[in-house]
């Protein structure tokens, strides 16, 4: 049998105790029970709550706590003077708590691929509903313990922080950690109220993914961004350059020289994107010889070298009708190419070249 006392009060109360449970459920009439400053006691008989005693000291009688009456016409195994009855003190202050969650999120607006996500902050909160918190918090836990309440507490917000974190994206995230704070909060303090408890704030204090993902995001931002394009080109033809500079024979050293001036023009006619403000690809017309794509407007076909229509209406040709493209007989060549140092048009030197081209890589004029 549980001792019966005449005194209830909060004993040895700290400032990190959340609840405490009275170890005296045998209270008999007359009973004082004092409440301490910043909390309530939560009268409980049976699981189900009958009361919420405020604070400050009160006389157990019917007469002054109506809601008494009903646990005396259930007291059992007494007469009327004793009855049985569980007192829950809950602190009102305001408490500190740490989360710290890991899952997936998406990396940035483009990038959908899902990297790891490891995050921490902290967290302040207070219980603003009694009732609601005794029926959704405490009448779930074994213990009516702080260690249970902060357990739960723990669990419950990494819960919340998860599944609103990773609807956001990384990169936004980790470049404004106050707002996504505060996005973050006004997301979640809906469930804690809920509960019975008010969130006061939260705090993402540090934002990070595993070296393989960061370094995934970096390299995508890089190239991405409005000279990340012009960026990897110019590192494709460093590449190639080395490369042929390292190379033995000269076939190598014949085709890398072909090869630059054709992607040094192509670089050169294709705009980058994202360099200026509003900045437009430049649109695309086939070349009615031979069907390849050039910029419009082009002077010379990038594949076969023709003038285009435009150049030979201003040399006083006849344009060749789109509709029905007909291609002109090749040239034939001589049976040996004539050899040409330098270009008879645009006086580029050729004389590196293995052979002299049908067409000059730099002006595009015909040589035989």
């Amino acid at each position: 049998m549980a001792e019966k006392t005449n005194v209830v009060t909060w004993e040895s109360q700290g400032a990190d105790d959340i609840i405490y449970a009275c170890e005296h459920t045998d209270l008999r009439t007359l009973t004082s029970v004092t409440v301490p400053e910043h909390a309530v006691a939560i009268f409980a008989r049976d699981g189900q709550l009958t009361g919420v005693l405020e604070p400050g000291r009160h006389l157990i009688t019917s007469s002054n706590i109506p809601w008494l009456t009903k646990l005396y016409n259930l007291a059992l195994g007494y007469k009327e003077t004793p009855f049985k009855v569980q007192i829950i003190f809950v602190s009102l202050k305001m408490f500190n708590g740490k989360w710290g969650i890991r899952g997936m999120i998406k990396a940035a607006p483009g990038y959908e691929v899902p990297i790891t996500l490891m995050a921490n902050g902290d967290f302040q909160f207070r219980v603003s509903d009694v009732p609601v918190f005794y029926t959704q918090v405490l009448g779930g836990l074994q213990n009516y313990t702080t260690g249970d309440v902060n357990a739960f507490m723990k669990g419950f917000i990494n819960e919340q922080v998860t599944q609103q974190l990773t609807k956001q994206y990384y990169m936004d995230v980790l470049n404004n950690l106050e707002k996504a704070s505060t996005t973050t909060k006004v997301l979640v303090e809906q469930y804690f109220q809920q509960r019975g408890i008010e969130l006061l704030s939260l705090k993402i204090a540090e934002v990070r993914t595993t070296d393989e993902d960061q370094q995934k995001v970096f390299e995508y931002l890089q190239f991405s961004s409005a000279n990340g394009e012009a960026f990897r080109r110019y590192e494709v033809m460093e590449s190639m350059a080395d490369a042929i500079g390292n190379s033995d024979g000269g076939a190598a050293m014949g085709a890398g020289m072909l090869l630059f001036p054709q992607m040094y023009q192509q670089l050169q006619q294709q705009p980058l994107q994202g360099v200026q403000a509003g900045a437009q690809q430049a649109p695309q017309t086939m070349c009615p010889y031979c069907g390849a794509p050039n910029p419009y407007p082009y002077r010379f076909c990038n594949g076969c070298g023709k003038p285009s229509p435009q150049m030979q209406m201003q040399q006083g040709q006849a344009a060749p009708a789109p509709a029905q493209p007909q291609t002109p007989p090749a040239p034939q060549a001589p049976a040996s190419a004539p050899r040409f140092n330098n270009c008879p048009y645009c006086g580029q030197d050729i004389s590196g070249l293995p052979k002299t081209p049908k067409y000059c890589p730099y002006c595009s004029e015909q040589l035989y």
